[in-house]
């Protein structure tokens, strides 16, 4: 499938010119994959469930995302069910990414897992701050879907703006010089590739893109 053609499957919406446009897109693919066909048994089950208590199914969505929520302030496995989340989903794909003959989709996983790698260091004091700042673990599975997630890409914003940057300073003080291609690169060569629900790849948004 190609980039053109990708972003229109893409439910017909625009792609996001804000954060707010992005997190309305986010909620509108919600929803159409609460209603999307995935099997009988999910099909039968959940129609069952929204005749019993008259309620539509994104109702019970949302309560379930609630009480996973309550969980990780309370729960003893906050931590455990906030990293799953982080890592989960992210797995899968880069297994697929690496089955996958191109590069392009590798490179989209491997930015995340940098990223996620490097924001995890901060986990060494989070007994500390969650005596501070009880939402710590909910906070944290928040940030790490803003990563990941088709319709934030968070993770080449994080990735370009400060981890970039500040390794290629590093590399500086160590050698006294930039590194080849940081800093110096052409537009053409800074157009990063994200993925899309179906995990196809598709160049993102011009106010996703890097600083030039």
């Amino acid at each position: 499938m190609s980039i053109k053609s990708t972003l229109k499957a893409r439910n017909g919406v625009p792609s996001a010119t804000s954060s707010g446009d992005g997190f309305q897109k986010l909620h509108n693919d919600f929803i159409t994959y609460l209603y999307a066909d995935h099997g009988a048994a999910y099909n039968e089950n959940v129609k069952k469930l929204e005749e019993s208590f008259g309620q539509k199914r994104e109702i019970f969505a949302y309560g379930l995302i609630g009480l996973s929520c309550v969980y990780m302030i309370i729960g003893s496995w906050a931590e455990f069910m906030c990293n799953l989340i982080g890592v989960a989903y992210p797995a899968y794909v880069s297994v697929k990414a690496i089955r996958t003959e191109g590069t392009d989709d590798d490179t989209v996983w491997l930015i995340y897992w940098t990223v996620f790698g490097a924001f995890s260091i901060i986990d060494f004091f989070a007994m500390g701050i969650m005596s501070y700042f009880p939402f710590y673990w909910v906070a944290k599975a928040a940030f790490l879907l803003y990563l990941y997630l088709p319709q934030t890409h968070g993770s080449y914003m994080i990735y370009h703006k400060i981890i970039d940057p500040l390794v290629a300073q590093m590399e500086k003080s160590i050698s006294g010089k930039l590194p080849p291609g940081v800093g110096n690169m052409p537009p053409s060569a800074r157009q990063v590739v994200g993925v899309d629900l179906n995990n196809n790849q598709v160049k993102l948004p011009s106010d996703q893109q890097p600083p030039q």
